[in-house]
């Protein structure tokens, strides 16, 4: 017995030797590469399935475009399943280290470069199926890692890598299992890069490779899809077909039935009205109550495509209605009534409501938002001025009327709104009646003795209803209260999903609980009866019909509109500051519809001669001319500020000057100005470079950097500010610095237009060798300043401001005004100019420096 165990002993421990993973036996590779299989590499492989299944099911299909082949991940997803990701790169890892002789190593490897890419790692995924590549001695372990590399570059963007890799596959023959990945996996490249010819070979090469466990339904749907957007009917019908006869999940066969309609071969009027047949089927379908939405959808595509336009509207507006739990369809067939108003009917007020609804419930990942978006913004600003003159008129009108008229027009107008606000609620009172109707036909048990929230199909139902009636919201206290209820302005009608149009404010509805006298003294608050009040709202009316006129000139390119509007701007506003920008526009409408330009033309010369438009006009090579100035003004801007960033200031100055006197004025001279005024802000002192910058602002009011500029200035005023309180309202008696001589006076561009030259002669004669300047500045909306800068120290101004009291001019034409001179500190004019406190400072100046004088 003894002899027996020995010998029993001595041969496991020859097998376990033979097992080590060093040996290469093969009792060595059969042990290996079982226990790697059905071991960690399996357990590898099961966790890169856990996270294929995380990804499909938290991905939502959007059956209005063409599916995605691969869902897109994000972040937020793959954070979702990082254990699985670690979990796998533990497995492979055991699998690859603990047996290093298997035939698994590679595809442990592969499958740690799947983890490391479904974690959104590309660069170590991209590394590890490279490793594969370079490292494998079986063919098709390496060419299993280029597909999946093929994916990788694609998803991470390196699009050239990719097609190379898929170049360089074609150079080889792969198994049935590498053929079909790669087919796929190109599809998916072209598919990113939008090329739907070569995906849609791809996958159609992949196709007879296609297992169930591939999801080749899907894969036929795609396919079809593909070919009823190229136009390829027939061939989409077939894939269609095949996608059904896969037997695939519920809704993938729901949409395949109806695509299906779309593309039907229709010969004959019967064949029409086969199509409709096959829809209303669907409808009538209580499988597909989920659905009618999207049933509703294609129905409207296809009285569309036959030319039925109203019908095709009737039932976009039931898709509306239908949508539930379907944001993206709702917005879908928002946009898609939005689109028909924009640009078949050119109803801009109501296509500026479906758009709005629209961008209510839009996703923002749709691939179009930003576009749907600025189409809105200009539908709004449309609707915005057309409101604009619809309520400012009708105020104006009002304002004419007597009192006891506005009464009654008022009380006309709340009484209207009180009705609409009772056929409003009638409508939801049917709604919800038919709604009840409804459950009860559709036999939810609600009314058996059973308790109502044991029946899981009625809870689900009324579920369903109530975002139905109520939409998606909180539970929370007063949920049913009117400003409570969702924004989706269509909602609120039932026999028709009519856009409610955004009204002024004197047509808003009554708000419930007020009283309706509190409601008609708000109205009337709103009359402009006094003149101000009246030049406010007309202003109001200028401004809406010259953006009117912009907006469908430039926007809706509707030329006619667009004149009309403009032409009666002109003749309600003559004075318009917009007059010659008008003038413009109106002369290249008139010349583009072949009718006479004449009047435009003649008027815009005679009376702007100095404008853009004009010179447009007068020199049809303006443009190319300006630009070529524009060329010259930015070699001269880039040489003035590399001077300017080295403190050379004068240097920039003049090469600024040079600039601004040679060439005529272009779109890009307002950049040279500003510099200048920077270079003031560097050298002079800070009121004036306020000063110039507020100067800047008005006369370039539409310069692309007038916001900049507004944004100097506002941060040298906070500085400033920061500055007076620091200092308090205290004026400093340190004298022995520069000060200033200063004039106030009321405001007035005459006397300006007079002091200044006066001021200058008077420096020029009297003080030839100082440095002196002149500049004006405001100081407030009653008093504005000339101030004379460079004088040195007290004694030079108290000197200044003897012989200044005594010259003859300034005394005569200051004689007959309210003028205030005085001597000032560089730093207590800044006290001064902040706290606008004149009476503080001549007292101060009394106290300080009369003695002298």
């Amino acid at each position: 017995m003894r002899h027996y165990f020995f010998h029993a002993l001595v041969a496991i421990s020859i097998i376990l030797a033979s097992c080590s993973a060093e040996r290469k036996n093969i009792i060595s590779k059969t042990y290996h590469n079982t226990t790697a299989r059905y071991n960690a590499y399996f357990y590898a492989k099961e966790n890169i399935r856990e996270i294929k299944n995380i990804v499909k099911e938290n991905y939502d299909n959007d059956y209005n475009k063409v599916l995605q082949i691969y869902p897109k991940i994000d972040s937020t997803l793959a954070n979702s399943y990082q254990d699985q990701v670690d979990e796998c790169i533990k497995k492979a890892s055991i699998a690859i280290q603990r047996h290093k002789n298997s035939k698994w190593v590679d595809d442990s490897y592969i499958l740690i470069g799947q983890a490391r890419f479904y974690s959104l790692d590309y660069v170590n995924a991209i590394e590890t199926f490279k490793y594969v590549n370079t490292k494998s001695e079986d063919p098709n372990a390496r060419h299993n890692a280029l597909v999946h590399l093929l994916r990788t570059f694609t998803d991470y963007q390196e699009y050239n890598n990719a097609i190379a890799v898929s170049d360089y596959l074609k150079k080889y023959k792969l198994n049935k299992e590498n053929t079909k990945t790669l087919f796929i996996n190109r599809a998916h490249y072209y598919q990113v890069q939008e090329d739907y010819d070569h995906m849609v070979r791809n996958l159609v090469q992949a196709a007879p490779l296609l297992k169930k466990k591939d999801g080749k339904g899907r894969i036929y749907f795609i396919i079809g899809q593909v070919y009823q957007m190229l136009g390829f009917e027939a061939e989409a019908y077939n894939f269609y077909k095949k996608c059904i006869a896969s037997n695939p999940a519920y809704e993938l066969d729901f949409y395949a039935r109806l695509y299906m309609a779309q593309v039907t071969q229709l010969n004959r009027s019967s064949d029409l009205k086969a199509a409709r047949k096959l829809f209303r089927q669907l409808l009538k379908d209580k499988k597909n109550k989920e659905f009618k939405d999207k049933i509703y959808y294609e129905m409207a595509e296809f009285e569309i495509r036959h030319g039925n336009l109203q019908e095709g509207i009737e039932f976009l507006k039931s898709s509306v209605r239908e949508s539930v739990n379907n944001t993206r369809q709702k917005a879908q067939s928002y946009l898609k009534l939005g689109e028909i108003h924009y640009d078949s009917l050119r109803k801009y007020e109501t296509a500026s409501a479906y758009y709005d609804s629209t961008i209510s419930v839009l996703p923002q990942d749709h691939e179009n938002y930003a576009q749907i978006k600025e189409r809105q913004g200009v539908l709004q600003d449309f609707v915005k001025q057309l409101n604009t003159i619809h309520l400012q008129d009708s105020l104006l009108a009002l304002s004419e009327l007597d009192s006891s008229s506005i009464k009654l027009r008022i009380a006309a107008h709340l009484e209207a709104e009180a009705e609409k606000e009772k056929e409003r609620e009638e409508l939801e009172k049917r709604r919800a009646r038919r709604n009840n109707l409804e459950q009860l036909r559709q036999g939810t048990g609600i009314g058996s003795t059973g308790w109502y929230f044991d029946n899981p199909s009625a809870t689900a139902l009324g579920q369903t209803e109530f975002k139905r009636v109520w939409g998606d919201r909180p539970l929370e206290d007063n949920w049913r209260r009117s400003n409570k209820r969702t924004v989706d302005r269509f909602e609120e009608e039932t026999d028709d999903v009519e856009p409610i149009t955004e009204a002024g404010d004197v047509e808003d509805e009554a708000v419930d609980g007020v009283p309706e006298t509190s409601q008609a003294d708000a109205l009337y608050a709103q009359i402009p009866f006094s003149p101000e009040a009246k030049a406010q709202a007309l202003d109001q009316i200028e401004q809406a019909y010259y953006r009117l006129g912009s907006i469908y000139y430039f926007n809706l390119h509707e030329e006619e509109n667009a004149a009309t509007a403009f032409q009666t701007l002109l003749t309600r506003f003559p004075d318009t500051e917009n007059e010659a920008e008008v003038l413009y526009h109106l002369y290249l409408i008139h010349k583009n519809l072949g009718l006479d330009t004449e009047p435009y033309k003649s008027r815009l010369l005679a009376e702007y001669p100095n404008t853009t438009y004009a010179k447009l006009l007068a020199n049809p090579n303006y443009t190319e001319e300006s630009t070529a100035a524009n060329e010259q003004l930015k070699k001269i801007y880039r040489n003035a500020y590399q001077l300017y960033e080295n403190s050379q200031f004068e240097a920039a100055l003049d090469t600024l000057n040079r600039g601004l006197n040679t060439y005529q004025e272009t779109v890009f001279t307002p950049r040279l100005k500003l510099l200048k005024i920077l270079i003031t802000g560097k050298t002079e002192d800070i009121n004036l470079y306020q000063y110039q910058l507020s100067e800047f602002i008005e006369l370039h009011p539409d310069s692309d950097i007038t916001p900049y500029a507004k944004q100097l200035l506002e941060a040298s005023k906070n500085f400033l500010e920061k500055q007076r309180r620091l200092l308090g309202t205290e004026f400093v008696k340190y004298f022995q610095q520069e000060h200033y001589l200063v004039i106030v006076y009321e405001s007035g561009k005459k006397l300006t237009e007079a002091i200044y030259p006066l001021v200058t002669t008077f420096n020029d004669t009297e003080f030839p060798e100082a440095d002196l300047k002149t500049s004006n500045l405001i100081l407030n909306e009653q008093y504005a300043m000339t101030m004379v800068s460079g004088i040195a120290d007290m004694q030079q101004a108290v000197t200044y401001y003897k012989k200044f009291l005594g010259a003859d001019a300034i005394s005569e034409k200051t004689q007959n005004s309210k003028f205030y001179k005085f001597v000032i500190t560089k730093d207590n004019f800044n006290i001064f100019y902040q706290s606008k406190d004149l009476e503080a400072y001549l007292r101060f100046f009394n106290k300080n420096y009369t003695n002298g004088l």
